[in-house]
């Protein structure tokens, strides 16, 4: 569908709440391509930082002989309280954050101070949109903010004042899923993805101009007829066409090859017992897409002919010595147990490392093709009969949202991982357009002979090798992103409100704190005058919390959403 702008059709829909106080024009100044490629120490101006989605810091005036000062400095209640999983960008001193029922707001960094909330009123029939209550983030650029909505549009505000300056309608958000995730910001351009594959929304990633939101190119991941991968899927026995491989997540760039990553989600139905048998392509799959056409130059595909929604997330960018030579690396993890890398140039498998329990996969093609256990992969003489399989991880997976960090002094892969099995069975569905058809039930269960479901782990990315790992006496399901900085720390947090500070090379515990709630979003820190800051969202209630706590007795505290941030006394 073409970009349609409409710079002022929209506005009765936007209330904006009085700035207060106004940015100083001398203060501002401009997020370009340069502060995005090359970011300051002090920078977060981007959803992982930087376009290779590393997650590391620079900063040390935070380090492991004091972390265990850390006090919070303030804290604000947001709307949001379900499904809040923020990443809080900071520029210029100015915090920006974003809640799933379509609020944006800016505070002065360092003091908590509200400089202005923008809030969309969102049609009434907004639920019709799977990326409603789910937004996570937003992304700057030049003097303005950008935010993809559930009512799918792509919208511009001032940075300094929050006053819309265009938006443009990028979908319908009754059948295409809406917006959840920010976009990533490079060469004038924002990449945008879809939510909607659990929905049945065929997969489509934008490129828009940055100045006027107008679609320079469109890539559905999902074939039609004619379409080279069109042979990958089975026709005749779902009435729904090939759908599903929905791009929602984080977007990596590189400048050299002008590569934009993204990955995809699990095809629609969710089951191959619904389907029919194929690979299903792009589903669960990483895309290597070139940035001036939308070219797919290369793909990885997670998992192929998938019943088990093994949808893939971001792609982080490393540049690793592989057997005597650097390689430019990309290393995946998602739901499944395990992690690959893989050469970003060509898509060329390197190899894989185990993260997580997982009974599925037994191993690796030479040409990284997973290898599964024949009696856990479900046909057709499995549906209704009231079988279970005993498959690990549950859907959630060995990991979810809760992204990776990595640390180029340490040479170390940061991240939360979550062992959990479900007991899984396979029924007849019917197709009704614009709902979940799953063909499959699954209840999450403890891994045989475990008393704990999460860890957080440092894994060497070259070798494979778990290099220590951690796990707090709860055993609780990890739910944080993972921030690794120069200071010798790195962050994490779990469902029972912990967010703690380990040590980068040993894993020892250097420090923690209860929150509110679940530590439900991405740690970020960042400079303002010289001083160093934490900030982390808590009380999201993610997904992770929910279908996972009840394995840990974990307490789901009520109450909302949360954004704290600590400093050094």
């Amino acid at each position: 569908m073409a970009a349609k702008s409409l710079p002022c059709v929209a506005l009765a829909l936007i209330t904006i709440a009085a700035p207060v106080p106004t940015v100083a024009q001398s203060t501002w100044q401009p997020v370009t391509d340069q502060r995005l490629l090359a970011p300051q120490d002090g920078d977060w101006m981007a959803y992982r930082r930087s376009h290779d989605v590393q997650g590391f810091s620079p900063l040390d005036q935070i380090n492991r002989n004091n972390v265990d000062q850390l006090r919070p400095v303030w804290t604000y209640s947001v709307e949001s309280n379900t499904r809040w999983v923020p990443t809080p960008v900071v520029a210029n001193g100015i915090m920006y954050v974003a809640e799933g029922l379509g609020r944006v707001t800016a505070f002065d960094a360092a003091t908590g101070d509200l400089r202005w909330v923008h809030e969309r009123s969102y049609p009434d029939d907004i639920r019709f949109s799977q990326a409603y209550n789910k937004h996570r983030g937003v992304a700057l650029y030049g003097n303005n903010v950008y935010w993809g909505t559930a009512d799918s549009y792509l919208v511009a505000l001032d940075a300094r004042t929050g006053v819309q300056l265009w938006e443009v309608q990028t979908g319908d958000y009754h059948v295409d899923g809406g917006h959840s995730h920010p976009p990533l910001i490079a060469d004038g351009k924002v990449f945008l993805g879809r939510t909607g594959g659990d929905t049945g929304v065929r997969g489509r990633f934008t490129a828009h101009d940055a100045e006027t939101g107008r679609m320079e190119w469109e890539l559905y991941t999902i074939p039609r007829e004619g379409d080279p991968a069109w042979e990958t899927w089975t026709q005749g026995i779902s009435e729904a066409p090939p759908l599903g491989g929905a791009p929602w997540n984080t977007v990596s760039y590189d400048p050299d090859l002008r590569l934009v990553y993204f990955g995809t989600g699990q095809p629609y139905p969710w089951s191959a017992t619904a389907r029919g048998p194929g690979d299903n392509l792009y589903t669960n799959s990483i895309l290597a897409v070139d940035i001036d056409t939308g070219e797919i130059r290369w793909h990885y595909q997670v998992m192929p002919e998938d019943s088990w929604d093994r949808a893939a997330f971001e792609s982080m960018l490393v540049d690793l010595e592989i057997d005597g030579e650097m390689r430019r690396a990309l290393i995946h993890t998602s739901k499944i147990g395990w992690g690959v890398v893989l050469d970003r140039e060509t898509g060329e498998f390197l190899h894989p490392f185990r993260i997580a329990y997982d009974n599925l996969i037994t191993g690796f093609e030479d040409d990284g093709r997973p290898i599964l256990d024949p009696a856990l992969v479900p046909g057709p003489d499995n549906v209704d009969t009231g079988e279970v399989f005993e498959v690990c991880p549950y859907y959630y997976g060995g990991r979810d949202l809760n992204s990776p960090s990595y640390s180029p002094e340490t040479g170390l892969y940061y991240l939360g991982v979550n062992n959990s099995c479900m007991d899984i069975s396979y029924v007849s569905e019917e197709y009704r357009p614009g709902s979940l058809y799953r063909g499959m039930r699954a209840s999450p269960k403890l891994v045989p002979g475990y008393d704990y479901v999460g860890e957080f782990v440092a894994f060497d990315p070259v070798t494979g090798a778990r290099a220590w790992d951690y796990r707090p006496e709860d055993g609780s399901t990890m739910t944080a992103s993972a921030l690794a900085t120069a200071g010798g720390i790195v962050f994490g947090g779990n469902a029972n409100r912990r967010f703690f500070a380990l040590d980068t090379e040993t894993g020892e515990l250097l420090w923690e704190t209860r929150l509110n709630g679940d530590v439900s979003g991405a740690p970020v820190t960042f400079t303002v005058d010289g001083k160093q800051y934490l900030a982390v969202g808590a009380g999201g209630r993610i997904a992770q919390t929910q279908f996972y706590a009840r394995l840990t007795n974990t307490h789901i505290p009520p109450g909302g959403g949360v954004m704290w941030v600590f400093a050094l006394p």
